[in-house]
């Protein structure tokens, strides 16, 4: 039985949250501090009573390396959330800034548009050049920087009136790639004063230019980063069936950290639509080289000479997030080996270039994420499974125990990301885009550690769809035998023959062994990749146009999702559709006329749900329409976790 006094440090600490953001409101600089305080204390509490009083006791000193071994990761694991609870302690939204220089001289300085590519296919690289084109900017030169002298791209960027420059087998990666444009770019025609920066997969809003240059007002603001939205979604939300319910799991990263950095100074360069004013990138001798994150590195390299990074959190691009497993974990990796790399280097943490202290402790909160947080994601896997097979434990603790010094840590963490995480962490999607490249990145951080350089470097392959079920085994066979592992320890130690039925920490157990089998389920369940039976990026919007066909009344008509191939529109058909039924949908009052055919039309049916157009747009009228739905007015975010229909998305997906 548990007393009722074993709850006294939980409903302490959370009603004193809960009343600070009653009587101060969320917003309260001083209360968001505060409760970042607390969050910390909660958190060095834990580990405090786990070393001095929750260690197990009498087991063999090989058990005790284990438990000692999970303990070590486990406390850097908690130093880094100590970290993001120090950063998220501020917050900063430079909107109202760029509000401001709205009517600043610099709107009109000379701007050059760097795409980086590599490998990607025509039909991607032309949207992103399309988009650029587009860019509402008075001064504006767009380059194609063709890592790879492919004759289709020299053609496509001359066709859509980009300039082309290409290497052949050059140094350093997309560096090297921007480095080699940027001698070309100084050396041809006007000098630009500021660079937009953007990956081959996206596509920039029109007014990319309009709310960025502005911030360039003080002379040390080297960079100005802008957040990575994606319009299709990753294979978290595609294989657990939660796209419209879950947002990427990026969307921490950019709207809640990175603002949250940027208040402290510590904001970082992230490669893609990020703009450099020339004379910093010239102060550095280009974009980093040292290592396989350029981009991160570049805002050190700059802090040597007096510039900063600062990050505007609003969406002004859009791109592609990797589309199947493979990429999402070779990104990641990509992300890891670069923040490793980067402790070798003179801009390390403890390095001797003149960095100041919030940046280097940023640059070591990255180190510890990468290092310790997903091999304790493993061991916090593997530690029920060893109890069960071996008898080792890794924490002395009955569910009392845990409920007085563990609960106000995981609780108050919950409820702090629940008020200033904006909605965008949900414990179990967090643990199960955290387990999916974990064992990648230990491998990864064990080279990396031991051997930094040397290895290639790998681009996350982009504009690939899958036409079918595949499975990653590789991926998917540990995660499997690990639940079945799991879930045998239990099945065999319920036996009344068993030593450990009734031992201490056996109910412990039990409830750590069931959490980590639904964990490991669902991240065996993304490994069974769906297929992607859309080509084209689909954006809901509530729009009104007009459906015209020769001969019949025009009808008025709102469109309910809308892509290049096609739309849906919301009601039923005008009494004259009929399959195969060609006409025209005027958008924008008639200023763009897209001609289509109907699709699956039965004239003697109500269609309420709505009912689809294909379009049949040429090659002009195709890129006049993707600079309109990739131009900023439509979004395809999930703005909020919808927790009951993602809940009933993962039980969905597990009973498939």
């Amino acid at each position: 039985m548990i007393e009722f006094s074993t709850f006294g440090p939980l409903l302490v600490s959370m009603g004193l949250m809960l009343a600070m953001f009653a009587i101060f409101g969320r917003n309260s600089k001083p209360c968001r501090a505060i409760a970042a305080a607390l969050c910390i204390f909660l958190a060095l509490r834990y580990l405090w009573w786990h070393a001095s009083m929750g260690m197990p006791k009498g087991q063999s000193l090989l058990q005790q390396t284990w438990a000692w071994t999970f303990f070590l990761f486990e406390s850097m694991a908690n130093v880094s959330s100590v970290l993001v609870y120090f950063f998220l302690s501020r917050t900063k939204d430079r909107s109202a800034e760029a509000d401001a220089a709205q009517n600043s001289l610099l709107l009109a300085a000379p701007v050059d548009v760097f795409i980086a590519t590599y490998n990607e296919p025509a039909s991607v690289l032309e949207r992103t050049i399309v988009g650029a084109m587009a860019i509402d900017h008075p001064n504006l030169r767009v380059f194609v920087l063709d890592d790879g002298a492919r004759s289709f791209v020299r053609e496509l960027a001359h066709e859509l009136g980009a300039h082309y420059v290409f290497r052949v087998k050059g140094q350093h990666a997309k560096a090297g790639n921007v480095n080699n444009g940027l001698s070309h770019a100084l050396s041809t025609g006007r000098r630009p004063a500021f660079i937009l920066l953007l990956d081959a997969d996206f596509v920039p809003s029109r007014n990319i230019l309009k709310r960025t240059l502005g911030l360039f007002a003080e002379r040390d603001v080297g960079i100005v980063q802008t957040p990575q939205h994606f319009f299709n979604t990753d294979p978290i939300q595609t294989n657990l069936l939660c796209a419209s319910a879950w947002p990427d799991e990026q969307r921490f990263f950019f709207e809640i950290l990175m603002p949250a950095k940027d208040a402290w100074g510590a904001a970082f360069c992230c490669g893609t639509s990020a703009v450099f004013r020339v004379a910093a990138l010239l102060a550095t001798e280009g974009m980093a080289t040292e290592t396989v994150t350029e981009d991160m590195l570049t805002s050190f390299k700059m802090e040597e000479h007096s510039y900063r990074t600062i990050y505007l959190n609003e969406p002004l691009s859009m791109g592609l997030a990797p589309e199947g497993l493979q990429a999402y974990i070779t990104q990641r990796s990509r992300w890891c080996l670069g923040a490793i790399q980067q402790i070798y280097t003179r801009w390390s943490f403890a390095g001797p270039a003149h960095l100041r202290l919030i940046s280097r402790l940023s640059s070591f909160d990255g180190a510890l994420y990468w290092i310790f947080t997903f091999p304790f994601k493993i061991l916090m896997l593997t530690a029920p499974m060893v109890f069960w097979w071996t008898g080792t434990a890794v924490i002395a603790a009955t569910a009392s125990g845990l409920i007085y010094w563990l609960a106000p840590s995981v609780v108050g963490g919950i409820v702090f990301m629940c008020f200033y995480g904006r909605n965008r962490v949900l414990p179990v999607m967090t643990d199960v885009s955290q387990l999916l490249p974990s064992f990648v990145i230990v491998q990864t951080v064990f080279s990396g550690l031991t051997r930094p350089f040397g290895r290639p470097f790998k681009v996350t392959p982009k504009g690939s769809l899958s036409g079918g079920v595949t499975v990653q085994w590789s991926y998917l066979l540990p995660f499997a035998l690990a639940a079945l592992g799991t879930l045998l320890g239990i099945l065999i130690n319920t036996s009344a023959y068993s030593e450990l039925n009734g031992a201490p920490g056996f109910g412990v157990n039990v409830f750590w062994s069931i959490y980590n089998i639904a964990i490991l389920l669902l991240a065996a369940a993304v490994c069974i990749e769906l297929p992607q039976q859309r080509e084209h990026a689909r954006f809901p919007v509530k729009e009104q146009a007009i459906l015209q066909s020769q001969g019949q009344a025009e009808s008025v008509c709102t469109i309910a999702d809308i892509s290049l191939g096609g739309a849906k529109i919301a009601g039923s058909p005008p009494a004259w559709a009929n399959d195969g039924e060609r006409g025209v949908l005027l958008l924008d009052g008639g200023a763009m006329q897209v001609p289509f055919r109907f699709t699956g039309v039965d004239c003697g049916r109500n269609f309420g749900q709505g009912f689809p157009i294909v379009f049949e747009a040429g090659i002009p009228l195709r890129r006049a329409l993707t600079a309109r739905l990739f131009g900023g007015a439509y979004r395809g975010t999930i703005e909020d976790i919808d927790v009951p229909r993602v809940i009933f998305a993962l039980g969905k997906r597990l009973m498939r």
